[in-house]
């Protein structure tokens, strides 16, 4: 079965009782992770350390015997472990459809895998069986990624005022664990006790490394047309290692929401459009984002577009000159933004 929406909540929760096999799969591996985690605990022996066997699938693939026999044995403290298979690919459909047949294991087979395509083998077996569910894990993004925020801080008992909150936001990437641990160090940072607020001093000292500022220097030169900073931004980034996808999904992010402002203005004005985005902008940027919204036009934005998009699928194809490609566009870009007014 496919399980989507609020049904993904429900299921991690408790998952059906007629459910034999789990796969976890998509872009987001700190979420594939963090929910394979939790469905362990909820099938786990307490108290049991020989409770867990996790496996590769490439393992799986070469011993299909593996899957029955350790999801149907008993552990050393007479308990029945948990199976966790990671990598799983194409190549584990046929075994685990005939493990399926021959009515699964003692609990619910855990696996986990990376982005797959709607046609793909093994995530078509999970979602066409009634024993089986496919759930898909996809970064955290807009409310999504504010509802992840807000229950992690929540939880921890503390409180952030909105410029903070604007400001971590931004700051965040999108992978789950990722979010996870830069709060819970971000906690830590305030005080770490129930009750403590954060403050947007809190989050410039303690959230993030310096990528998501590089990205927004460059993203915001680019909309500039700020050629010297453009450059700096990209040597820096360079520098620290942060390849030409990120850089080029953070630009292409950037224009995104710069086309949704110029889209939405048409009938509240570009202040009014600006404030609807959601993460909202920092504060200290709003003014630059506002500029550039009044300076781009629908359809320069939609060249840029279809210029960001044709770059990155032009850098994954020539990875050799990926960086050259990247500086290409991106001044491209620029230079086009300099010629307006």
């Amino acid at each position: 079965m496919k399980l989507s929406g609020a049904k993904v909540d429900a299921f991690l929760k408790q998952p059906s009782k007629n459910v034999r096999a789990i796969l976890l799969f998509g872009p987001d591996a700190g979420m594939v992770r963090e929910r394979g985690a939790g469905l362990c605990k909820l099938f786990a022996t307490p108290d049991d350390p020989f409770g867990m066997e996790e496996f590769t699938g490439d393992a799986v693939r070469k011993d299909p015997t593996l899957l029955a026999d350790t999801s149907r044995a008993m552990s050393l403290m007479g308990g029945t472990p948990v199976v966790r298979i990671r990598d799983a690919t194409d190549t584990l459909a046929p075994i685990v459809a005939s493990w399926l047949d021959e009515g699964g294991g003692t609990h619910p087979v855990i696996f986990e895998a990376g982005e797959l395509t709607p046609r793909a083998k093994i995530r078509v077996l999970f979602e066409t069986r009634d024993d089986a569910a496919a759930i898909g894990c996809y970064a955290d993004e807009g409310r999504d990624l504010r509802g992840t925020v807000s229950s992690a801080l929540s939880e921890a008992g503390v409180r952030i005022d909105d410029d903070a909150m604007s400001m971590l936001l931004d700051r965040l990437g999108a992978d789950r664990l990722a979010v996870r641990q830069e709060i819970a160090k971000l906690v830590l940072y305030a005080g770490g006790e129930k009750g403590s607020s954060i403050s947007v001093k809190d989050v410039e000292c303690s959230v993030g490394d310096g990528a998501s500022m590089s990205l927004d220097d460059i993203a915001f030169a680019v909309g500039d047309g700020n050629i010297e900073k453009l450059e700096s931004g990209l040597a820096r980034a360079h520098a620290e290692g942060i390849d030409t996808n990120a850089i080029l999904r953070g630009v292409l992010r950037h224009f995104v929401r710069l086309h949704e402002v110029v889209a939405e203005s048409a009938g509240s004005g570009i202040d009014a459009a600006v404030g609807k985005l959601r993460p909202p902008i920092f504060f200290k940027l709003k003014a630059s984002f506002s500029a550039q919204a009044r300076k781009w036009r629908q359809p320069e934005l939609a060249r840029a577009l279809s210029l960001l998009m044709e770059t990155d699928r032009q850098s994954k194809q020539m990875q050799q000159i990926e960086w050259a490609v990247c500086e290409r566009s991106l001044m491209q870009l620029a230079q086009a933004a300099r010629r307006m007014h």
